[in-house]
């Protein structure tokens, strides 16, 4: 079937969300122009003229209200030879709205429209009522006002039953890693071999995961599978996960099925089973994580909330933020996106690790136990198990080690195989976070780059886990 088609006439200096043509690709219209111009009647004629010769859809955007320069209607009119009149049923609206009478009063230029508009009627989605005020349409051209908000809800009321089309497109995505530059031929050759097919690419250089982004909008299934087996046998295709906290305990368990390292799966299986024994010792208000933001603390938390979103997917998981006096604000900034992205319920307390628990079991009297980072090679890992209580004179709390036996490697694998954000700092060398003061990039993952200048390659890289530590600077 034939792809319908869709220009938009932006009119003045109203702003058209990027949501209207989203909004529109979603019903299997394709936005072939949008067109920006002035509140100049011979422009706007000319514009919507040829728009409506052109496509099956035209949008306008502004310039439906009382004041001079709102002249759409008018324009609209002179574009199909048209007169604007009066209309009756939109008198009566202004009448009832602005309370006057006189037809002179610029209120009334909303009601003065092209003798042929049609007033389209649609249901309010909010109240479920139908609108009190209709969308203008003069043949294939709609009116939309260019207030982005009353936009917005005018599509959303009425796009469904204006622009209906018995198509849709397909959409997908790869992700390579690869720069775009390199990838130029590539994508060349890939939308010659599909002309039927929209396709964008889109460079990162800030993404963890992948370098550029290809995104296609086709016309049918089978087309969509035959373009991402095209791109997965000719790019360095990696598998990317937009939202790795969401249905977790699901990716999880995927993961494991699909690895080939025996020690790292029997890992895995270990921590899951940890956390889960945790759950059964205590409900879901008796347990907090203790996240610092570190690659370790991170690998915990998804843990936690994996199984904590399996088993009490309406309740918030308790985390404790032990903040030192110095930090790195790279690392801040992503405790602060970690906090709202798995919607943790956390405290911040600027103490050392035995006054800042004290304070927390003062505070939340519910807490028995503590969710933690610790692998073995962190200083007193040595003296704890999967199950620790505190001892000494130390706040009463059971601490739990799910990744205790973890090696670094296994960190690595499980956070770039789900996908998992991490601190921007491992990127740059940096292999065990302290603080600003007592870490720096691993030496070991040191290099000269082509004009001899010192980088550091990410920490992913580093094959000795031994070295893990070798950017901490001793006191």
């Amino acid at each position: 079937m034939e792809t319908k088609t869709a220009g938009i006439i932006i009119i003045g200096d109203e702003i058209l969300k990027g949501q209207t043509q989203k909004n529109l690709r979603e019903l299997g219209v394709r936005v072939n122009r949008i067109s920006v111009i002035p509140d100049d009647l011979s422009s706007i004629s000319a514009e919507v003229r040829q728009f409506s010769s052109q496509f099956d859809f035209v949008l306008t955007s502004g310039g439906i209200g009382p004041t001079h320069d709102d002249i759409t209607f008018e324009g609209v009119g002179n574009a199909f030879d048209d007169k604007l009149i009066f209309n009756p049923d939109l008198v009566d609206k202004c009448k009832i709205w602005f309370k006057k009478d006189d037809l002179s009063d610029p209120c009334f230029k909303l009601a003065y429209i092209p003798s042929t508009s049609k007033l389209n009627y649609g249901f309010d989605y909010n109240t479920g009522k139908p609108t009190l005020y209709p969308l203008v349409s003069v043949n294939n051209v709609y009116i939309f006002p260019g207030i982005p908000q009353l936009l917005e809800r005018s599509f959303r009321n009425l796009g469904s039953t204006l622009f209906k089309v018995n198509f849709k497109f397909i959409a997908g995505e790869s992700f390579i890693h690869q720069d775009e530059l390199s990838l130029t031929n590539s994508i060349n050759k890939l939308v010659s071999e599909f002309p039927e097919t929209s396709f964008g690419s889109y460079p990162s250089l800030v993404n963890q995961f992948y370098k550029t982004r290809i995104s296609y909008e086709c016309p049918s299934e089978v087309q969509l599978n035959q373009i991402s087996e095209y791109i997965r046998t000719r790019m360095p295709v990696v598998e990317f996960d937009k939202v790795p906290h969401e249905n977790s305990r699901e990716k999880i368990n995927e993961l494991m099925s699909r690895t080939e390292d025996t020690v790292f799966k029997k890992n895995l299986e270990q921590a899951l089973d940890i956390v889960e024994e945790c759950f059964n010792r205590y409900n879901s208000e008796e347990v907090s994580v203790c996240y610092n933001g570190g690659k370790d603390c991170i690998v915990m938390l998804h843990l936690v909330h994996a199984v904590h979103q399996s088993k009490h997917p309406e309740k918030r998981l308790n985390s404790l933020y032990i903040r030192e006096q110095n930090t790195f604000q790279e690392v801040d900034t992503f405790i602060t996106e970690s906090i709202l992205k798995y919607k943790l319920e956390n405290k911040t307390i600027s103490h050392p690790m035995k006054a800042a628990l004290k304070q927390l079991l003062e505070e939340d009297k519910d807490v028995k136990a503590t969710v933690l980072g610790t692998r073995d090679g962190d200083p007193g890992a040595q003296y704890q198990d999967a199950f620790s209580p505190t001892d000494g004179d130390w706040p009463r709390i059971m601490r739990v080690n799910p990744i205790l036996k973890w090696r670094y490697q296994d960190v690595w694998t499980f956070l770039r195989g789900l996908s998992i954000p991490y601190p921007s700092l491992y990127d740059q060398g940096y292999t065990s976070l302290g603080n600003p003061e007592n870490t720096q990039p691993n030496p070991a993952l040191r290099f000269s780059d082509e004009k001899g200048l010192v980088r550091y390659h990410p920490a992913y890289l580093l094959e000795d886990g031994s070295l893990e530590r070798q950017g901490r600077t001793k006191k």
